[in-house]
């Protein structure tokens, strides 16, 4: 960051810092929910896919009806539908959850497809980019919704039984399961608290770009995994915190910020954040190590 400000006098002028901020709120939902995913010993590949077909069926919603409040609620209903049949799958049938939301992930992704023909949705009606790129203020409306996302997440985490106990499951399941917590139930749980970031971050993306596209968010759950773990979410599970996601959304950000300004290619720039989920996995499991031997 203090290379790129010498180097490029538009990097820390307000209206590039809050174009970060807007371009990461996606993947800040995102982080979320892989992070309570994370948090209680669990994984979420599918994640880019619910995303993308709940922004989806969310327009089909919109155009139908004109409101935007039910297209937001559909959205969110379908993210956790789906993520309940990720957690059952998970849960009672006892499938690691890398391979049930990988196979989730072709699904769904394959459902959007069906849903949408093959088609890019362009007939959006009227005012549906309102959520996404709309303001309060000087303030873009996907910022004060990331931001009202993460006082929530905060909230289910620190101040809740139910984030108690996703912090148990992660941490030592066989200690949770002796103390009376029931794995499965909050297995599930923890799907269906991911489901809903995810589903609202469908309609947020879609709404940002006022389109529905089957093939678009490619590779966005590893962003939101890269942003959760540096962001200080241990991948082994049992620890992190909300607020450490929203960092690692946004130093995401700040690097794609970074690379755009220097005239990094897209191509380059998938490389580095390849690298970057690399290196981040890397050191959780580095750090985790040495707390544990020493």
């Amino acid at each position: 960051m203090i290379i790129c400000a010498f180097i490029n006098d538009r990097f820390l002028t307000a209206d590039n810092i809050i174009n970060i901020l807007r371009q990461v709120s996606v993947y800040a939902l995102l982080a979320f929910a892989e992070s309570v995913c994370i948090i209680s010993g669990n994984l979420d590949l599918a994640a880019a896919s619910t995303l993308v077909f709940a922004g989806c069926l969310s327009i089909f919603v919109y155009v139908g009806t004109g409101s935007l409040l039910l297209a937001v609620i559909v959205a969110i209903l379908i993210g956790v539908v789906i993520n309940l049949i990720s957690g059952i799958i998970v849960a009672y049938f006892n499938i690691p959850p890398f391979v049930a939301t990988l196979g989730m992930q072709m699904s769904v992704r394959g459902a959007v497809y069906l849903l949408t023909d093959g088609m890019t949705i362009s007939e959006t009606g009227e005012n549906f980019k309102a959520l996404g790129q709309g303001y309060v203020g000087p303030i873009p409306n996907p910022v004060i919704i990331m931001m009202i996302c993460a006082v929530i997440f905060w909230v289910i985490l620190d101040k809740t039984r139910l984030g108690r106990n996703f912090y148990a499951v992660g941490g030592n399941r066989e200690a949770a399961r002796a103390s009376g917590i029931n794995l499965r139930k909050y297995t599930i749980l923890a799907y269906l608290v991911a489901g809903a970031f995810t589903g609202l971050a469908g309609i947020v993306y879609c709404s940002r770009i006022n389109a529905g596209t089957p093939a678009g968010a490619q590779g966005y759950e590893g962003q939101g995994i890269a942003a959760a773990v540096i962001g200080g979410i241990g991948f082994a599970g049992g620890t992190g915190n909300a607020w450490g996601a929203v960092i690692g959304a946004v130093v995401i950000g700040i690097i794609n910020n970074i690379l755009n300004l220097m005239g990094v290619n897209s191509y380059m720039q998938q490389v580095v954040n390849g690298l970057v989920i690399v290196l981040a996995v890397g050191l959780d499991t580095f750090t985790r190590s040495k707390r544990t031997s020493s």
